[in-house]
């Protein structure tokens, strides 16, 4: 690979990596500094985007995914790490895996931990990266005061 073309690879990997913290930002909510943001959260998604979140059906598209993020529970922090993110540049397509742990409040007001992991698929955009969908498959969801050893996944 040549130098310019490591550099490309690089940036566009950086730029992902980005883009997955601002997807944390704005989905954020319930405490001071959170991002909470649905609009901008659904601004990270291309027309046709395809969002799915475990327990629910998908949303389509920026317009759908924005309604849905506002529909969401009153807490949520989300803690996003070992992204491993393969560039294809010549397709202009990437795919990234990431590991999730998010403490969130449910409806009901009760405490929870949310972990799992995340499996996207961006495509480069004259607006930069953006997610063509994310995938949430959930290792766990289970009430803070009963841990994952307890109950692994409650409804």
């Amino acid at each position: 690979m040549t130098g310019t073309r490591l550099l490309d690879r690089l940036e566009a990997i950086e730029e992902i990596r980005t883009l997955k913290a601002s997807y944390c930002r704005w989905a954020d909510r319930g405490y001071a500094s959170a991002g909470d943001d649905a609009a901008r959260f659904a601004g990270l998604f291309v027309e046709g985007a395809v969002w799915t979140g475990g327990r629910s059906e998908p949303a389509v598209g920026p317009a759908e995914i924005e309604e849905r993020f506002a529909s969401f529970r009153p807490f949520g922090f989300h803690f996003v790490t070992n992204g491993i993110v393969d560039v294809d540049l010549d397709a202009g397509r990437a795919t990234a895996r990431w590991s999730a742990l998010a403490p969130s409040t449910d409806d009901d007001g009760s405490a929870l931990w949310i972990a799992g992991t995340y499996d996207d698929v961006l495509v480069s955009t004259p607006e930069g990266w953006r997610f063509l969908s994310v995938t949430f498959t959930p290792a766990f969801r289970t009430p803070y005061d009963d841990g994952w050893s307890r109950t692994r996944f409650v409804s």
